[in-house]
């Protein structure tokens, strides 16, 4: 199997690899795109246990040298590092310290809140070459435990970043999917003062519960995100709804918000 790979389409646009530890995902989200195509992929009914994915760890040690100081790895893209069963195998863990004695440049994206905190130690070691992430759906933890329920509440998602923070890792945050466009800028008051960058995308393969004028919500999010001073990307899928030239290079380019080899790093 590949374990380290290069994403495709639209998943392509978060990072130009990435790596899955677990067969699967506990957090049941209502919204979540894989759901689509893969129906036995997530644990919808609690007959099926979310394990690591087979030999993963005897095959990352055998691919990591091949990624050294190269492209950014996301963890993860299908499924969560912190999921819920990471708690029992702790695969995280080891993939990290792979990744981290091969030199591979990480960026984590994870529901699984203060789960992930128990890595710290590792994360440090990084330096600049991680950065932590979570996806962020909703402000409001009643609508969370609706359309999330087994993921980790705001809040919690919230204290973890800022402990990431604290520990001078830099921060991101997933603001996809949009469902509620007052939610996506509450999350983004909440959050500016500790995340370091944003993603803003569509609501994918998912039927919104109303609609949202896209143009105009794609408008507000770029000028609040450029009135606050931060980083961002607005996907590919939410660009489409912008005039030409109002976005700059940096913010419609997938790649300014990855984490750059030394010899490559790019300045706009």
């Amino acid at each position: 199997m590949n374990t380290i790979y290069e994403p495709k389409g639209k998943a392509r646009e978060y990072s130009p690899l990435a790596l899955n530890i677990y067969d699967g995902c506990d957090h049941q989200c209502d919204y979540c795109y894989v759901r689509n195509f893969k129906s036995d992929y997530y644990n919808t009914s609690g007959e099926r246990e979310i394990m690591p994915r087979k030999n993963i760890i005897q095959e990352l040690l055998k691919d990591a040298s091949k990624y050294s100081n190269k492209s950014q790895v996301l963890l993860c893209f299908t499924g969560d590092p912190y999921c819920h069963a990471d708690v029992k195998y702790q695969t995280t863990r080891k993939v990290l310290k792979i990744l981290l004695d091969n030199n591979v440049l990480v960026s984590i994206l994870t529901k699984g809140g203060s789960r992930a905190k128990r890595d710290i130690d590792i994360i440090k070691k990084f330096k600049n070459k991680i950065k932590f992430g979570s996806t962020l759906t909703f402000f409001d933890e009643k609508l969370s435990l609706k359309y999330e329920p087994f993921a980790a509440l705001p809040s919690d998602r919230f204290e973890t970043l800022k402990f990431f923070h604290n520990n001078n890792v830099r921060t991101w945050v997933s603001l996809e999917p949009v469902i509620l466009e007052e939610e996506t800028f509450r999350i983004i008051d909440e959050t500016y003062k500790y995340v370091d960058e944003y993603k803003v995308g569509l609501t994918n393969y998912y039927t919104l519960p109303k609609q949202i004028d896209w143009k105009n919500f794609a408008e507000k999010v770029v000028k609040k995100l450029r009135m606050l001073n931060k980083d961002f990307y607005v996907k590919e899928d939410l660009r489409k709804y912008l005039d030409d030239g109002f976005l700059s290079k940096k913010e419609s380019d997938m790649d300014y918000l990855t984490i750059k080899p030394e010899k490559e790093i790019k300045l706009f």
